[in-house]
């Protein structure tokens, strides 16, 4: 039986755990194990008698429930879980070309209450999520479409109902008609006329990051690496293009010794910019680390070459 997803958040190569145990995103952790034992007690033998589904009910659990209780039940795993999800919804949200195919998914795009909605909408869908085995996947293909039409709301600076996603082009800024050429002029009278210089634009969107991330090295440097972590998650809303913040986000967990957080911030960074050189530098180190950890492993599990056989214990040949 094969267990693929590929509609929601499950689309972009991230396994959409909230949706298997479906509860909602900001479920805690009381409500993620109450629901996994409600899924584990529907899905065990002898609530489903002795017909022909109890292999498949079997296979659903080793397969896709306890992953998914697995990492939501630990705090750090749901942590870091939780961050690549959120890369997720960015990224969606710069591309504006995802198309949702279920009803509901739609209808939360568009609801004023974007919560309570979202709420009720997956507390229906769950309602029977384990009872037909057979539409259990397109039932959790629907709560991750929600799912991720969920989050995309919440990119939304306003929370406003959003229209964008069907209309990708409909959010670019509207493009500045040309100025109609100037009369020809001896170059003395271009250079003292009066005209004054167009008024200028927004400051761009780097000299803000700029400033996020000159605060978090100020904080690293004080070891104040929460705050500097929030100071570059806040740049990232702003920007999530850049790479300047993931990279350094990458540096802090390095320094935490948090090594899979580390890779997932390089990563993102050599994605957006394959020339970071913090990134490409903050891997090398990992790679290092890594490599050392597998010698020392490998050292320590040698066999000892002075071990005697069987023999040995005896006295050895005579």
């Amino acid at each position: 039986m094969s267990f693929e997803i590929t509609r929601g958040i499950a689309a972009y190569d991230c396994p959409d755990h909230y949706a298997i145990l479906g509860v909602t995103l900001d479920a805690t952790a009381s409500e993620i194990r109450k629901r996994y034992l409600k899924i584990a007690r529907s899905l065990h033998p002898d609530a489903r008698g002795q017909g022909s589904d109890v292999a498949q009910a079997s296979m659903l659990l080793s397969k896709l429930v306890n992953p998914a209780y697995e990492t939501l039940s630990q705090d750090k795993e749901r942590e870091e879980y939780r961050l690549l999800v959120r890369l997720v919804s960015q990224r969606v949200t710069m591309e504006q070309n995802q198309q949702f195919e279920t009803e509901k998914a739609k209808e939360l795009l568009k609801v004023s209450n974007v919560n309570v909605s979202y709420k009720e909408m997956v507390a229906e869908l769950a309602e029977n999520q384990y009872q037909a085995l057979d539409h259990v996947q397109a039932v959790i293909e629907q709560l991750s479409e929600l799912n991720l039409a969920y989050l995309l709301r919440q990119e939304s600076p306003t929370n406003a109902p959003q229209q964008k996603f069907a209309t990708p082009q409909s959010t670019q800024a509207p493009t500045t008609s040309p100025s109609p050429s100037p009369r020809p002029s001896s170059p003395k009278t271009a250079v003292t006329s009066s005209t004054p210089p167009p008024a200028p634009s927004k400051p761009p969107v780097d000299t803000f990051v700029s400033q996020y991330v000159r605060r978090a090295e100020e904080l690293m440097s004080k070891n104040r690496f929460q705050q500097a972590i929030q100071e570059l998650r806040d740049g990232l809303k702003l920007d999530p293009k850049s790479s300047q913040c993931q990279s350094l986000l990458g540096s802090i967990y390095l320094k935490q010794k948090q090594t899979k957080m580390a890779k997932i911030h390089f990563r993102q960074a050599l994605k957006l910019n394959p020339q970071d050189i913090d990134a490409i530098k903050g891997m090398e180190k990992i790679a290092k680390r890594e490599k050392a950890t597998q010698n020392a492993t490998a050292q320590n599990t040698k066999p000892d070459s002075g071990k005697k056989g069987l023999f040995g214990l005896f006295g050895g040949k005579k």
